[in-house]
C-alpha cells in the first residue's frame, strides 16, 4: 500500500484553522470472501511542509519591517537610513527560519527519500510546528495593541474559539514577548561613536541583547512545545542533538547577512568578534556565544522534560560539548566531517571560507580604524608611540561591547590588558566588608587596568558598564613588542604611573572614611620603573 499525499490528502485542510498539522488514521483490513478476518491501523501526522516557517516570515514582514521603517523615518542621517536587517530582532528570526528550513529539508529527506538520518521525524515535526505556533502567536498578541491584529478575521476566529488552538491559547505568554519587544531600538550614529554603515557600531550589542531576551522567552515556549508533542523516551536525545547542530549551522550560514555591522570592523576586530572563545570577564565571540547559550538552553529544557517523563537521555547532559559543530570547528576540525556525515549533509562546510572576511580595506573600515587611532592617541602611556606604531596598535586592538551591569575587569584577578572606554560610561567598584561600593564613574577616553598591564599586579577594583559601552582592549601581546623596542620609555612610563597613583589616592581620599583603607599604597617612580622592567625585560 502506498500513500500519495498530493492526491490522498488533496482535500484536507492543512492551513491555520487546524494548526498546520492534522492526524490521519490509516486502516488496513484483511478480507476472506468479503469477511474481515484481521486488520490493523496506524495514526500518521499530515502537514504541508511549505507552510512551515510562514508565521516566522509574517513576523519579519509585518512586525520587523514596519517597525524598521518607523524608526528610519526619524533617522538623523537621511543619506544612510537603516533597513529591516539592522533591526535587533532580525538576527534571531532570520537564523531561526534557516534552522527551520534545515530540519524541514531533513524531514523531507527522511520521510520521502528514506535517507534515515533523523532518529524520530514525527516527534521532531510536532515539536517544530508547536514551537512556531507558540512563539509567533505570543508575539502577535504582544504587539496587537500597537501594530493591530496580525491574524486575518478567519484566523482570529479559529485562534480565539477553535478547539485545535485551545492548548496553544493556554500556553502562550504575551507578557514575556512584550518585554522582548521593548528591546527593538536600532542604535543611531552619534558624534564620537564609530559608525557601521547606517547605524552605530553599538547596534551589534543591541542585537545581542534582543537575541538573548528572545531566546529567554523562546525557552519557555520550547518546553510547552515538547508537552504538546508528547513523550519521547527512545530517541529524543539524538533528535535534540540534531536540532542543536542545525541551529549552529543556521548561525554559520546567516551571520554575514544578519550582522552587516561586522563588515565595518577592521579584520582582526572582526575575527575576535566572531571567534574569541574566552575574553575578559568571560566575553566570547558571536559563534562561541551561540554555541554556549543555545546548548545551555536546550540542555535545561531536556532536563526539565526528563524530570516530567517527556524525554529521556543518557549521560549528565542531553547535548554534551563533543556533539557541537561550532566547538569542533574551533577545537577539533577533524570532528567536523564526522558530524556532517552523521547528519547526512552532502555539502561539506568550508572551514577556510568561514575564517575569511571581506572588505578589510574598505573605506568604512578605515574610518573606524582612524577613530580608534584618535582615541588611543589620547591615552598617556600610548602618547610615546609613533604614528605607524599607533596605527598598528589600533588595528590590533580588540573591541568589547558591554551592556549595563556587565563586568569588564574583576577585582583580585590577574590581568595583562588595559581597556580604553570608547563610548558610554563605566563605574569602578571596590569590595569592603563583603559589599561592593561604587567609588568612581568614568566616561569616553578613560583608561582601565594599565597598572596590571605594566606591572602584572592583580586588579585592585571591579569595573563594569553603567551604560551600554564600547571598550577597546589592548593586551600584553599587542603592547609588549612596542615597549621592548623602546626601553628608553621606562622612566617616562614610571613617572606617568606614579602620578596616576597619586591622583587615584586623592580621589579615594574624598570618599567616605571606610573607603580610605582601600587606597593604593604610595610607590616611588623608581619602584614602578623596576616593576615594569622586571615584567617586560627580565627575559630579554
Amino acid at each position: 500500500m502506498t500513500i500519495r499525499p498530493e492526491t490522498d490528502f488533496s482535500t484536507a485542510d492543512l492551513g491555520f484553522e487546524h494548526g498546520f498539522l492534522r492526524e490521519a488514521v490509516v486502516q488496513l483490513d484483511l478480507l476472506w470472501d468479503d469477511v474481515e478476518v484481521s486488520g490493523a491501523s496506524a495514526r500518521i501526522d499530515v502537514c504541508d511542509v511549505r507552510r512551515l516557517g510562514s508565521l516566522y516570515q509574517r513576523v519579519l514582514d509585518r512586525v520587523v519591517a514596519p517597525d524598521s521603517e518607523r524608526q528610519a523615518a526619524s533617522w538623523p542621517d537621511r543619506d544612510r537610513i537603516p533597513t529591516a536587517i539592522h533591526h535587533p530582532w532580525s538576527p534571531v528570526l532570520v537564523i531561526g527560519m534557516e534552522k527551520a528550513s534545515l530540519y524541514t529539508r531533513a524531514l523531507v529527506d527522511d520521510i520521502v527519500a528514506k535517507s534515515d538520518h533523523l532518529a524520530d521525524p514525527r516527534w521532531l515535526l510536532r515539536v517544530g510546528v508547536h514551537l512556531e505556533m507558540l512563539t509567533c502567536l505570543g508575539i502577535f498578541e504582544a504587539v496587537r495593541d500597537e501594530l493591530g491584529d496580525l491574524l486575518d478575521p478567519d484566523e482570529r476566529e479559529s485562534f480565539d474559539h477553535g478547539e485545535p488552538w485551545s492548548e496553544i491559547r493556554a500556553r502562550i505568554d504575551p507578557d514575556a514577548w512584550e518585554k522582548v519587544w521593548a528591546m527593538r531600538g536600532i542604535s543611531a550614529p552619534r558624534l564620537g561613536m564609530p559608525r557601521a554603515g547606517a547605524v552605530s557600531a553599538l547596534n551589534l550589542i543591541q542585537k545581542k541583547r534582543a537575541t538573548l531576551a528572545f531566546l529567554h522567552a523562546h525557552h519557555d515556549d520550547l518546553k510547552h512545545a515538547i508537552e504538546l508533542a508528547g513523550p519521547n523516551h527512545h530517541d529524543a536525545q539524538e533528535s535534540w542533538q540534531r536540532v542543536f547542530r542545525d541551529a549552529e549551522r543556521a548561525v554559520l550560514h546567516k551571520t554575514a547577512e544578519v550582522f552587516p555591522e561586522l563588515e565595518y570592523l577592521p579584520g582582526p576586530m572582526r575575527e575576535v568578534s566572531l571567534w574569541q572563545q574566552q575574553g575578559v570577564a568571560g566575553q566570547q565571540g558571536l559563534y562561541p556565544t551561540a554555541c554556549t547559550e543555545y546548548r545551555a538552553s536546550m540542555n535545561d529544557v531536556a532536563l526539565w522534560s526528563k524530570e516530567r517523563g517527556l524525554m529521556d537521555y543518557s549521560g549528565d547532559e542531553c547535548i554534551p560539548i563533543r556533539v557541537s559543530l561550532i566547538d569542533a570547528i574551533m577545537n577539533d576540525p577533524a570532528r567536523v566531517d564526522e558530524l556532517e556525515r552523521g547528519d547526512g549533509n552532502r555539502e561539506r562546510l568550508d572551514l577556510t571560507a568561514l575564517r575569511e572576511h571581506a572588505h578589510d580595506d574598505s573605506e568604512a573600515s578605515d574610518r573606524m580604524l582612524a577613530s580608534f587611532e584618535e582615541l588611543l592617541s589620547e591615552v598617556p602611556i600610548l602618547q610615546l608611540l609613533s604614528t605607524d606604531e599607533l596605527h598598528e596598535l589600533a588595528r590590533r586592538s580588540l573591541p568589547l561591547l558591554a551592556v549595563p551591569g556587565e563586568r569588564i575587569v574583576l577585582e583580585g584577578t590577574e590581568g595583562d590588558s588595559l581597556y580604553i572606554v570608547a563610548d558610554g560610561e563605566v563605574e569602578v567598584l571596590v569590595r569592603i566588608d563583603g559589599h561592593d561600593r561604587v567609588v568612581d564613574t568614568m566616561g569616553a577616553g578613560a583608561v582601565i587596568g594599565e597598572m596590571s598591564l605594566l606591572t602584572g599586579e592583580r586588579r585592585n577594583a571591579t569595573v563594569r558598564a553603567s551604560t551600554t559601552a564600547l571598550v577597546l582592549q589592548i593586551g600584553r601581546l599587542q603592547y609588549e613588542p612596542i615597549l621592548r623596542a623602546h626601553p628608553e620609555w621606562l622612566d617616562a612610563l614610571a613617572e606617568m604611573m606614579s602620578k596616576r597613583l597619586s591622583d587615584r589616592q586623592a580621589r579615594l581620599a574624598r570618599q567616605e572614611t571606610r573607603l580610605r583603607r582601600r587606597r593604593a599604597p604610595k610607590r616611588a617612580t623608581r619602584q614602578i620603573r623596576d616593576q615594569i622592567a622586571g615584567r617586560f625585560f627580565a627575559a630579554a
